[in-house]
């Protein structure tokens, strides 16, 4: 039997899902603004516009887990949580690999420049999720783990502090509006 607060969470879950995709798909509407700059810089304010993709892409997937969870009549855990980091990776590369104008060969296929700074970018977002899930649900291996990642994508990145910057505003701003609009399964 199924009580109609899980109804409402499942409800709620496939829109977090619907809003997820369109979070994950507006990087590619972003590729044609983002494609002379490789790493975003302060001296040019104009290339600020390249820490959006990865704000997005944080922002989507953490949503997108929450969301999986909510579907499934579940909260989302710490540990499960740790899939978020990975999932900006992937769809960071995704975002990043160009197909040659004719046959799709291994030749034809070349990363942008822009993709170490999405997916480091992304990825510090997307890290933030386990950080948040395991402090408050006490779950030291996915808070650590979490940590680790987030201080591995802010070593790795082009820009370290835009990159932080661009995945706070992401996965912050993410888990920010789920802790307001899904309480239950954020909170502790």
């Amino acid at each position: 039997m199924t009580s109609s607060l899980a109804v409402s969470r499942r409800v709620r879950g496939a829109v977090q899902l619907a809003i997820a995709g369109l979070l994950l798909v507006q990087p590619l509407a972003l590729r044609s603004a983002t494609v002379g700059t490789a790493i975003p810089t302060l001296a040019e304010p104009g290339s600020l516009i390249g820490m959006v993709p990865p704000a997005l892409v944080a922002a989507g997937a953490v949503t997108f887990l929450s969301g999986v969870a909510a579907v499934r009549g579940r909260t989302l855990s710490a540990r499960a949580s740790l899939a978020s980091p990975l999932l900006c990776v992937v769809v960071g590369v995704a975002l990043g690999v160009e197909v040659g104008p004719a046959v799709v060969s291994v030749p034809a296929l070349r990363v942008s420049g822009v993709t170490p700074f999405v997916v480091a970018g992304a990825a510090i977002g997307g890290s933030l999720a386990p950080v948040v899930l395991g402090a408050t649900r006490e779950d030291t291996i996915a808070l650590l783990a979490g940590a680790v990642l987030l201080f591995v994508g802010i070593g790795l990145a082009p820009a370290p502090a835009l990159a932080l910057a661009a995945g706070l505003l992401g996965g912050g701003g993410a888990i920010g509006l789920l802790w307001v609009l899904d309480a239950e399964g954020w909170r502790p």
